[in-house]
């Protein structure tokens, strides 16, 4: 098995004066935009997504367990930041065990009506009958949406504020870029052990579970890993269920394998890549065809990336790649129409499809990525991560194998 020794980020998390940064940079984008004010949401309830634009800001998510609402708690697993002019930042969350150290905020407030306290501290800060933006909204429930505006009454404007961070988040800096790098080198060393307990005789659940193990020594979280073998190769995912792999058919020789993670593994910070791969043989000549398409199309797209282009001119590169062999050919391309998406503490917006007008711009992080279907059982993906410099491109993912079926 892999020789590799799990090594967990040694970099700092973002330091409180870069989030004070980050904050009064949101607060003015949303006054520039005729906001009087921010509540920025994120719902935890240990999962990873839907609270980014919080720990953006905040290095805060809620990891208690969602529990439904009822007469003793509301909005459990989820917290607020509220950002007003001239006031200081109120974190308002029901992490009951919270390292106050850890978070970027002074003044943190414990609750179990998360989304009423959020209300009131906002009216506390002088924003009731207010323009107020309402960015995190991904992880927002109806419920909670309902309880804010009733709160806050009908002489406040609740608005849509989502791009504010979204374009906030999209120009890396120079600490988010070493996490970045130092994200893919964990995700370049989770694939490759992966692909090593990838033999003749496992199951997929056993070369997940070998990875998941290796992961969490390393102090990552799998916010997903997408896997498909064999006779269903062609899918995208082994089955749409949870747990998405199968953990019941061993692995065959001559197999086609792809495997797809992604998560947070440096303070939050996201590895995502995909490898494919012939189990325990060569490639057959029309498997190995497939392997180097999907590197090829992933290459094609990459050429065309320099600032001051769209991210629409890269998906029409990669549309042109796919039309070259013939076309999509997989579920996954026709449900999925794009070549990847900006990459930070999430897979990010924007995307990179044929409506994205994005100007690609120094300091963007973009995992490039596609997945191509061929006949049942024919199935291969790459994807690589890239930064975007001044004047040069930088591949965070080369550290794991592009054709791992020539390492035997």
């Amino acid at each position: 098995m892999t020789n590799f020794i799990a090594r967990p980020t040694a970099l700092l998390r973002p330091g409180d004066a870069e989030l004070s940064h980050r904050r009064t940079r949101a607060l003015e984008a949303a006054v520039a935009e005729g906001l009087d004010g921010l509540i920025v949401w994120g719902r935890g309830s240990t999962n990873s997504d839907g609270c980014q634009d919080l720990l953006y800001l905040t290095n805060h998510m809620s990891a208690v367990s969602h529990i439904p609402d009822s007469h003793a708690h509301r909005a459990r697993g989820h917290a607020a930041l509220i950002l007003a002019p001239e006031r200081e930042p109120v974190l308002v969350t029901d992490s009951y065990d919270i390292d106050h150290s850890s978070v970027g905020v002074q003044d943190i407030r414990l609750s179990t009506f998360v989304d009423r306290d959020a209300a009131r501290i906002a009216v506390e800060l002088g924003l009731r009958g207010r323009r107020i933006g309402l960015a995190g909204q991904s992880g927002l429930l109806h419920s909670a949406a309902v309880c804010l505006a009733d709160e806050l009454g009908p002489s406040t404007s609740l608005q849509p504020a989502d791009y504010i961070l979204t374009r906030l988040r999209l120009i890396k800096s120079a600490h988010e870029l070493e996490l970045l790098r130092d994200a893919s080198r964990i995700g370049c060393e989770w694939m490759q052990v992966m692909l090593e307990a990838a033999q003749p005789g496992c199951t997929e659940g056993e070369v997940v579970g070998e990875g998941l193990r290796w992961l969490a020594a390393s102090g990552g979280w799998a916010y997903d890993v997408a896997i498909s073998s064999g006779p269903v190769a062609e899918r995208y995912r082994h089955r749409q269920a949870l747990p998405t792999w199968d953990s019941t058919r061993q692995l065959q020789a001559g197999d086609m394998l792809h495997i797809d993670l992604w998560g947070p593994v440096a303070h939050g910070y996201y590895c995502d890549l995909t490898r494919s791969t012939v189990i325990g043989v060569p490639p057959t000549g029309g498997q190995e065809a497939l392997l180097e398409d999907s590197i090829a199309v992933i290459d094609s797209v990459i050429a065309e990336i320099e600032p001051g282009r769209l991210l629409s001119d890269l998906h029409a590169a990669g549309t042109r790649a796919m039309a070259r062999r013939g076309g999509g050919g997989s579920a996954f391309a026709n449900m999925i129409p794009f070549f990847g998406h900006s990459l930070g503490l999430d897979c990010e917006s924007p995307f990179i499809t044929s409506s994205a007008h994005d100007v690609v711009a120094p300091n963007m992080v973009l995992a490039i990525e596609c997945f191509l279907g061929a006949e049942k059982g024919q199935g291969a993906g790459f994807e690589h991560v890239v930064h975007i410099g001044e004047n040069s491109l930088e591949i965070l993912t080369e550290a794991a194998p592009t054709r791992p079926w020539l390492l035997g």
